[in-house]
């Protein structure tokens, strides 16, 4: 199901089944496969009175500032797989390996509040910092969501968003044909991240114990996939946020009670995945630590159009949220609850 964006086309009901997907992670969550790389950069409601179930920092993940606004550097990077296929896409006869941009938005030298600017120098004097891989929906790319993950940025947080081969709409136009491969993309760029070395800009800026998958629509399986799905989970995820979709179209068999949590946003009014079966399903089958937002907008606004009261929302809850999962700050997360409990028009939240 897909409905035109102006020039971007968007779809947000996935139907596939994964449970023929291979398993991706070794010991490590890393890819078990010898896959290697060609890596080049160039500039370019109500809160419930449970109490809070959240991982303690381990002595990898103590306590670190919060509460500092940065200045956005973004920086491009061109990751290669060469040991998988792109499949045959319409007019496109198919690659013997997977190419996939990816737009770096990380904490820079500078006056916060800036526009960001290519290839600023990184501040490093507060670093290494967490990441957050972003997943992004269908035929578009993760310029559509510039806007929220410069706010990540701003937070401090490298967040990582490679535009992923066919489901982007390049080569050969926007399909599903290949989507199952993207869970392997996202952990083949956590990787090749984690790896980056030489003269490269970026190199070491990421704290590799601190890892967080987020996405939004066919995105926000991608992430539940690398967080939580037997098939596809990545050990290495520390955090994961869902947004704007329904989680069991993952028709793969999920990991429960991991310990690892989930932020799960959702639109009440959502044009392509029913709200009530989303918000059951979530019930039935997410454990704690589990944070599950309803917000009273549509599919796409929440996510991509600063100054919609909702767009507002997920910008202060998904950085308070990260605070509290990636940064060692649990005191973070009453801030998620606070946040949309006094905005009740807006959102409401279960934990």
């Amino acid at each position: 199901m897909a409905v035109a964006i102006g020039a971007a086309v968007v779809a947000f009901a996935i139907f596939f089944v994964l449970a023929g997907v291979a398993l991706l992670g070794g010991d490590d969550g890393a890819p078990t496969s010898a896959a290697t790389s060609t890596t080049t950069s160039t500039p370019s409601g109500t809160l419930a009175p449970t109490p809070a179930q959240t991982p303690a920092p381990s002595a990898t993940q103590s306590a670190i500032d919060i509460g500092r606004t940065y200045a956005v550097g973004t920086h491009t990077l061109t990751f290669v797989d060469s040991t998988r296929a792109t499949s045959p896409n319409g007019s496109f006869a198919g690659a013997p390996n997977r190419t996939l941009p990816t737009q770096v938005w990380y904490p820079a030298e500078g006056a916060a509040g800036d526009p960001p600017k290519a290839d600023a120098t990184p501040d490093r004097a507060h670093g290494p910092y967490p990441m957050v891989l972003f997943a992004h929906g269908y035929d578009v790319t993760p310029d559509f969501y510039a806007s929220l993950l410069e706010r990540w940025a701003a937070a401090g947080y490298v967040v990582v968003a490679p535009t992923f081969p066919i489901l982007s709409g390049t080569p050969g136009g926007a399909s599903h044909v290949d989507y199952e491969k993207t869970f392997a993309d996202g952990s083949f760029v956590i990787t090749q991240m984690l790896g980056l070395g030489g003269n490269d800009p970026v190199a070491g800026l990421v704290d590799p114990n601190r890892v967080a998958v987020a996405g939004h629509s066919d995105g926000e399986v991608i992430s539940f996939a690398l967080g939580f799905l037997q098939c596809c989970r990545d050990t290495r995820v520390k955090s994961v946020i869902a947004m704007a979709g329904d989680l069991s179209n993952a028709n793969n068999p999920h990991v429960r009670d991991s310990g690892t949590p989930i932020l799960h946003i959702m639109e009440t009014n959502d044009e392509y995945d029913p709200y009530p079966h989303s918000i059951e399903w979530d019930r039935e089958n997410l454990t704690a630590p589990r944070w599950m937002v309803s917000l009273n907008s549509s599919h796409v606004p929440p996510y991509t159009q600063p100054g919609d009261p909702g767009f507002e929302l997920v910008s202060r809850i998904t950085v308070a949220y990260l605070d509290g999962t990636l940064k060692g700050h649990p005191e973070r997360l009453d801030t998620v609850g606070s946040d949309v409990v006094a905005v009740p028009d807006i959102g409401s939240l279960e934990r």
